[in-house]
């Protein structure tokens, strides 16, 4: 079988050479990029490697993706990482890219990470556009766990369409074994861990020295220096006065925040995080409850942090917290979320779950109380997810990752 893997982010593509490993003695395998840094990672490790750029040719006709155009951009441009203009130059080259490099280089499988950016975004349409099968790759929810499916991940997997709760094999000992032991674990955790690289990057120089003088430039940040530069020393100074609640003391909805560039608010939920704060607040308010808000630590946006900074000044019923996640899911009242991880997290303790965006696991979660029948399809589910649709693996490990017994098979 060829496999094609796209990969653009020097940690993807580590990650991708640990899957690779793994497939090419059976598999022909050929990795393509527009990270000259990339590029030379993958020659280091002696695999084929291609740089998109070399593809671009101008009187390509790529007419039938022009359609596709305002989707495949929505993200780089509402998060701020393109501005539109540039979105729109770069989907007209990327789309005359992968066209060419698809028609030249046979390809049976095209491995993608995520895909909600404009390269991979782009990558998958243009793809889909000559028949070629997909696997797209995110990480897991939970620890050494890897997610990998056919139509996407989140809410555009293959799961949103599937009742998953109906498992054939499902053992009721090692859900309650499992479910029992995680949960304890993560009580324990002061914060749930976030990944984090507070390295030199020189390959990010190397990108930019190679985007410079490239005939075409496929930089996936265009936004101007000094701007970055005034958020970061703003966020910097900005200090969140977190409150010292005792949990089981008082009645309250959690309302943990997502980071507002989060593909899963921008692609998956028409609701945004400053009307989806102000949803929370009402539906605490209804039930007489107090509701505590979790920022995110990663969250880059000043102005969003003003917002959230501002909301709390302007109502008594509001509190920031920074308590244990699970501690704060395990003696909520209710758990809001626009479709965050938190969200499965909340399952495990049968917890009245307000999804507000779409998610895959939405079809299993009870806005109000949860009665035993409900218990049992979230148990099955957890189940499933777990055991039989996961895969084994660690993004931020070593170790060479095999897929799935079959996964390659269903893409055939």
């Amino acid at each position: 079988m060829h496999i094609t893997i796209f990969a653009i982010n020097n940690a993807k593509v580590r990650f991708f050479i640990r899957v690779a490993n793994c497939l090419k003695n059976e598999h022909d395998i050929t990795f393509l990029t527009t990270s000259f840094s990339s590029y030379l990672i993958l020659k280091k490790n002696n695999y084929r490697v291609h740089m998109l750029q070399s593809f671009i040719r101008r009187q390509i006709d790529n007419e039938e993706f022009s359609k596709y155009e305002e989707d495949a951009i929505l993200l780089d441009v509402k998060a701020l990482f393109l501005k539109k203009s540039n979105a729109r130059i770069q989907f007209d080259l990327l789309t005359k890219g992968f066209k060419n490099y698809f028609v030249n280089n046979r390809t049976n499988i095209l491995f993608l990470w995520n895909a909600s950016r404009l390269q991979g975004y782009t990558a998958s349409i243009v793809a889909d556009n000559l028949d070629i099968k997909k696997l797209y790759f995110e990480t897991g929810n939970f620890p050494n766990k890897l997610f990998i499916d056919r139509q996407g991940v989140n809410a555009k997997s293959s799961l949103t369409y599937r009742d998953i709760s109906k498992c054939k094999h499902y053992n009721e000992d090692k859900i309650l074994n499992f479910l029992k032991e995680h949960k304890a674990k993560k009580e324990k955790l002061h914060t749930v861990p976030q990944a984090t690289n507070k390295k030199i990057n020189y390959f990010i120089s190397l990108d930019l020295i190679y985007n410079l003088f490239s005939k075409y430039n496929l930089t996936e940040d265009d936004t101007n220096i000094l701007k970055k530069v005034k958020n970061k020393i703003f966020l910097q100074n900005i200090l969140f006065e977190y409150d010292n609640i005792s949990l089981e003391k008082i009645s309250y909805f959690f309302f943990p925040l997502q980071v507002s560039t989060d593909s899963q608010i921008i692609r998956n939920s028409n609701v945004n995080l400053k009307d989806a704060i102000d949803i929370a607040l009402a539906d605490a308010q209804k039930s007489d409850c107090t509701l505590l808000i979790k920022p995110h630590p990663a969250e880059k946006n000043s102005e969003i942090v003003k917002h959230i900074i501002s909301l709390k000044k302007k109502n008594k019923n509001i509190y920031f917290v920074n308590n244990n996640t699970y501690r704060l899911i395990k003696y909520s009242k209710k758990v809001i979320t626009i479709n965050s991880t938190v969200g499965i997290e909340s399952l495990m303790y049968y917890k009245p779950t307000f999804v507000l965006g779409e998610a895959f696991y939405k079809k299993y979660c009870a806005s109000n109380t949860v009665a035993s029948k409900e218990k049992e399809k979230i148990k099955h589910f957890l189940y499933c997810y777990l055991f039989e649709i996961l895969n084994e693996g660690n993004f931020f490990g070593r170790a060479n990752i095999s897929l799935n017994k079959g996964l390659l098979n269903k893409c055939q």
